[in-house]
């Protein structure tokens, strides 16, 4: 064979094989598939299985579990309770639109008392107050305890959180000592459109932060460009003083009756009870936030 009929024939080998190659490819692709994020292999861009990447679902192994900061159960009136779990998602991109919880109330030996079930989102780098009214039980509670459904904790997605136009001014904690009352004002900073369905909570501290009582109230719609009033009420006071009781000095001796302390007792000064010390709190107020989850 001269090279002329070598050359034809290294041609139509390639031609032919070019030919076979887009014959076959289609045949490739249709059984081989798009790589998606719902065919349960780790392929395309994403860092799991059908998680990462262009996914909209957020790899388990990238999340930082919710915690709670805080969990109180507040008494309001006989056997009844309010109670309270201050908690954070401290993932900056990734949250969980709608997560179960159960708050567990426990005595001194580790017994449940009772258990109250409910729903939160979890929007992210933020934190949030979960709240139960009106809860009944006997006994005395020793602790609280949070806990989120493991389910919906295998589901968090790619999430930004929504900023709010909605700020507080104004906060005035009063009657702290008969029937506290906290009055705010909303300020909708949006010129443009209404905020509607609010959720707002209040949590007041002692001086060191410990939280003694909380709240919840829900505002339908705050116009745009508008302001409006708000407040919480409590029917116990928060002191442990009652408004004008009296109190002794801290230190200050009691009178002796016995015979060998007659003469102390005798030259020392009466005590004379003051009123007793004005108590402060701290304030805060919990704007619900709001996540803009992938799709």
């Amino acid at each position: 064979m001269d090279w002329a009929q070598k050359r034809k024939v290294i041609f139509a080998s390639g031609f032919a094989g070019v030919i076979i190659l887009l014959a076959v490819y289609p045949i490739y692709q249709l059984f081989r598939g798009t790589p998606t994020c719902l065919d349960n292999k780790e392929n395309g861009s994403e860092t799991g299985i059908d998680c990462g990447g262009l996914c909209a679902r957020a790899c388990l192994v990238d999340i930082v579990a919710p915690r709670a900061i805080w969990a109180k159960a507040f008494p309001i009136g006989k056997e009844t309770y309010d109670l309270g779990a201050y908690v954070e998602n401290a993932n900056a991109n990734a949250g969980v639109k709608k997560a179960g919880y159960t708050i567990r109330v426990l005595d001194a030996s580790g017994k449940v008392i009772v258990e109250k079930k409910g729903t939160t989102e979890l929007a992210p780098g933020t934190r949030t107050l979960l709240f139960e009214t009106g809860v009944i039980f006997s006994g005395i509670p020793a602790s609280v305890e949070v806990a989120f459904d493991s389910k919906d904790l295998s589901n968090w997605t790619k999430a930004t959180t929504a900023p709010s136009p909605v700020v507080t001014k104004n906060q005035n904690l009063k009657n702290t000592d008969t029937k506290p009352r906290f009055d705010a004002v909303l300020v909708n900073n949006d010129l443009v459109n209404d905020v509607v369905d609010l959720t707002l909570s209040a949590v007041i501290y002692d001086t060191e932060r410990h939280p003694v009582a909380v709240s919840r109230t829900y505002v339908q719609s705050v116009p745009k460009a508008s302001e409006q009033n708000i407040f919480f009420t409590w029917p116990s006071r928060f002191t442990k003083y009652a408004r004008g009781e009296m109190c002794v000095p801290v230190g200050s001796e009691s009178t002796e009756t016995t015979a060998s302390t007659t003469l102390k007792a005798s030259s020392t000064p009466p005590v004379v009870p003051t009123l007793c010390p004005i108590e402060s709190f701290i304030t805060e107020i919990i704007i619900t936030p709001r996540a803009i989850f992938a799709q």
